[in-house]
């Protein structure tokens, strides 16, 4: 079942460690707060299949900001 992960943006460092790191996942909006997406749509609400949960959780447990959250 995939998943769906979001940013806390009132958390976030903006060191763009996510973006640089999973661009197909996250990036940067116009002031340099990480997001997510899915090619640049559902921003801030991405889908994740499951083939790719472990990538995604593996970035959030790298996170200096701890902002990267799997919504429940």
């Amino acid at each position: 079942m995939p998943r769906t992960v979001y940013v806390d943006k009132k958390e976030c460092t903006s060191c763009g460690q996510c973006a640089e790191n999973l661009p197909r996942y996250f990036q940067l909006d116009s002031s340099a707060i990480s997001q997510s997406h899915n090619n640049g749509e559902n921003i801030n609400n991405a889908d994740v299949p499951d083939m790719d949960v472990k990538l995604v959780q593996s970035e959030m447990d790298e996170c200096p900001g701890e902002c990267i959250l799997w919504k429940r």
